[in-house]
């Protein structure tokens, strides 16, 4: 059997980015058919279709596999949620992003 986590997970995150199957899979260079074996039998992919997939998702791979020891730390969990929003940026307002965290780190560290 395989890790139902990672097939729960891949299916709601496809679904988020309202994909179907067929498009995920376009979108991944990979056949329809792998993407189905993800979502029903948790068939994790090789290595460079899964960072692809975290990737794309904007995930973490521990999330992806359900490790969620390390997905119930607070800290990880907005970590997580600002990777997620970062993904959804154009190249601009990810450059404005990338420099009001910026920003933030160098006022943070003179304190």
């Amino acid at each position: 059997m395989g890790n139902m986590k990672f097939s729960e997970r891949v299916r709601q995150e496809r679904e988020k980015k309202g994909l179907t199957q067929e498009a995920l899979a376009q979108r991944l260079g990979i056949q329809k058919t792998r993407v189905c074996m993800w979502e029903t039998n948790g068939v994790v992919p090789r290595q460079d279709v899964f960072l692809k997939l975290c990737e794309l998702f904007g995930v973490g791979a521990d999330y992806l596999l359900g490790n969620d020891r390390i997905t119930e730390n607070p800290v990880s969990k907005k970590i997580n949620s600002i990777q997620r929003m970062l993904v959804e940026l154009n190249p601009i307002e990810l450059e404005t992003a990338e420099e009001i965290l910026k920003a933030a780190f160098k006022r943070s560290r003179k304190k």
